[in-house]
């Protein structure tokens, strides 16, 4: 059997699961807008072709659908008896205590959802947002036995993440976490996102910036008491660390004409004066306003400025850094200590694509592993829920060290080369003549060693090529299926790749692809945990010179190591560029332009290749090689 999942909310998406693999749909890839959410006016028509698509590649009947209960009112397509649950049911809304458990499930009818047209006699399931998160991570880890966190800048019901426990084909969840006593690790994140880029989706942008500032010891207090109140502190200390109330007295916020001062009885600013607020205005007042000014306790005043170029803002983004860091791991040193013989940490939501913050915890001596599944974030929530309450059968079995691959390119093939008929000869015949009128070539090298051969000269040579291979990377990381490549061998390259062909900020990291045999040869880190590029390394100092083009500004990197079993071509293409080069790293960021979502089409590729600096597009799997 086969079950489906659907999100409604931002990054919204549609899946499915059964035996034989996953299936993930992310509506920003098909409707070409970044973060889409279900109340986007072609989201109606569109979801129901996407559900009706993986039915139809499904290898067994779908005998249910599950929906996350975080969604958008606007959405015209929302199951009536969700919005009943999620607006009425005060035991649904429970945030923690003995009802957890029944709060993270639940049967409802699918009267009057037009979407459940066509399906027949299905299963209709709620599934809580966080609890969605947390399905994701575990069921897809591998893992038999695991601590399992969620943490996000929000869900309903002031939710911000939730702790579960694994054993075998069971998840039970064991606290909650909500954003009227914190951690608010991502809602502050998203304010401050807001007030330097623009976006609480720029969250990515402002973890790159952090390198380019210091941390400021008088603001880090004040920092982390909006983050996590001392009340919360002093009701949790085996938790979070207890600050000191010295550096916190005299200390305020200032929100356009108000100041709020520190309150000792709260141990934070708002906390107080929301405490009779809803759900909605602390959610509201935590993530969409980062103060204007912030007094410390020396009595120093400091206007917070609105520009990634203002050393405040910069200053700012380190020390939020740091202070989530410190908190972070703390918080998972106290859970494992309070559920202790969990060697494995499961751990996804917006919160987990901080790979600095991932390192911490990956170092940090508390787990054996660190578990992030690729779309951690609301991407993968249509897939968790379906995980959530799919029958073990239904889970793939997840095996040997390659098992992460079936999630990370769970997304569809490239789309736009294959003819409906006529064999693969007159496909290519078809293509090189398509070509020809956009002023391209196209070579065939012969064999697999010609072609990886060719695109080595190519990077050698100092260009830039899309390597479009595979099924598309789910979640926001391209992963060598939809990825722009440049040798790291030459000075400039960063700068040609990120800034030239993708109109980036000149702060924002790129990311090398090394094969994992001689990784350790130029990196240091948590290289046992590299393969999806979501955990921070840092450079070897006897290779920074070396590596000056693929390292960030503060020495550290997203790595992505490549082995021959998962990457069997662009593994020998690595060491084909370093026979011509002496470097064996690749600079990798995602095929897409400035703004818009990963490319899954090859018009969409020969628009970047024609459009911008880009010099090539290579086709691994046809061998082909458009210029």
């Amino acid at each position: 059997m086969a079950m489906m999942g659907m999100h409604f909310g931002h990054d919204a998406g549609v899946a499915l699961t059964e035996a034989g693999g996953y299936r993930v749909i992310e509506a920003e890839r098909r409707l070409g807008l970044r973060h889409v959410c279900g109340g986007n006016g072609d989201f109606p028509q569109a979801a129901a072709e996407w559900l009706a698509e993986l039915r139809e590649r499904a290898a067994s009947p779908v005998t249910g659908i599950a929906v996350a209960d975080w969604y958008t009112p606007v959405c015209q397509v929302l199951p009536p008896a969700l919005v009943e649950l999620v607006n009425e049911d005060a035991r649904w809304t429970a945030t923690g205590g003995t009802g957890l458990a029944d709060a993270v499930t639940r049967v409802i009818k699918p009267l009057d959802w037009p979407l459940a047209k066509g399906f027949g006699d299905i299963t209709l399931t709620a599934v809580r947002h966080h609890y969605a998160h947390a399905a994701l991570a575990y069921y897809t880890s591998g893992a038999r036995k695991a601590l399992v966190l969620a943490l996000d800048g929000t869900g309903n019901y002031a939710e911000c993440g939730m702790v579960c426990l694994g054993d075998g084909d069971q998840l039970t969840p064991v606290m909650s976490f909500t954003n009227r006593t914190g951690p608010r690790f991502g809602l502050v994140y998203e304010a401050l996102a807001r007030r330097v880029h623009g976006s609480q989706f720029d969250t990515g942008k402002l973890l790159g910036l952090t390198a380019t500032g210091e941390t400021d010891a008088a603001l880090l207090p004040v920092l982390r008491a909006m983050l996590v109140p001392q009340s919360t502190r002093r009701a949790s200390p085996d938790l979070y660390e207890q600050l000191d109330e010295d550096r916190l007295t005299g200390t305020a916020l200032r929100y356009a004409d108000t100041w709020w001062e520190y309150d000792p009885h709260s141990g934070g600013y708002l906390d107080a004066g929301l405490a009779d607020s809803s759900d909605d205005d602390v959610v509201h007042s935590f993530g969409s306003v980062f103060p204007d000014e912030i007094r410390t306790a020396d009595g120093r005043s400091t206007p917070v400025g609105t520009s990634p170029d203002a050393r405040i803002c910069r200053d700012l983004a380190a020390t939020l850094q740091n202070a989530v860091e410190r908190d972070l791991t703390s918080l998972v040193a106290g859970l494992s200590r309070r559920f202790p013989s969990y060697a494995t940490l499961c751990y996804a939501g917006g919160c987990a694509l901080n790979i600095t913050a991932n390192s911490r915890l990956a170092e940090c001596a508390q787990f054996t592993r660190v578990s992030i599944p690729t779309c951690c974030d609301d991407s993968g929530i249509a897939l968790g829920a379906a995980l959530a309450v799919a029958d073990p059968a239904d889970r793939p079995a997840l095996l040997g060290r390659s098992g992460w691959a079936s999630l990370a390119y769970a997304g569809p093939p490239l789309q736009g080369l294959d003819a409906e008929d006529g064999d693969d000869a007159a496909q290519v015949d078809g293509l090189r003549r398509r070509l020809g009128g956009l002023g391209l070539s196209l070579r065939r090298p012969a064999g697999d060693e010609e072609f990886v051969q060719a695109v080595a000269d190519l990077l050698a040579d100092r260009r830039c090529v899309a390597w479009l291979e595979g099924g598309l990377e789910t979640g926001p990381r391209a992963l060598g299926h939809r990825s722009l490549l440049v040798s790291a061998h030459w000075s400039g390259a960063r700068r040609y790749v990120s800034q030239t062909i993708k109109h980036r900020e000149w702060f924002r990291p790129v990311a090398p692809i090394c094969p994992e045999e001689v990784a350790d040869q130029y990196f240091t880190g948590p290289l046992d945990h590299t393969e999806t590029m979501l955990f921070a390394v840092r450079v070897r100092p006897d290779r920074a010179r070396q590596l000056a083009e693929a390292r960030h500004i503060d020495g550290t990197a997203r790595l992505q190591t490549v082995r021959p079993d998962a990457h069997p071509l662009l593994h020998r293409l690595c060491h084909a560029v370093a026979a011509r080069t002496e470097l064996p790293v690749l600079i990798n960021t995602s095929a897409n332009g400035g703004g818009r979502p990963l490319l899954n089409h090859l018009d969409e590729a020969l628009e970047l290749l024609t459009g911008t600096e880009l010099d090539a597009v290579v086709l691994p799997e046809r061998r082909l090689i458009v210029e």
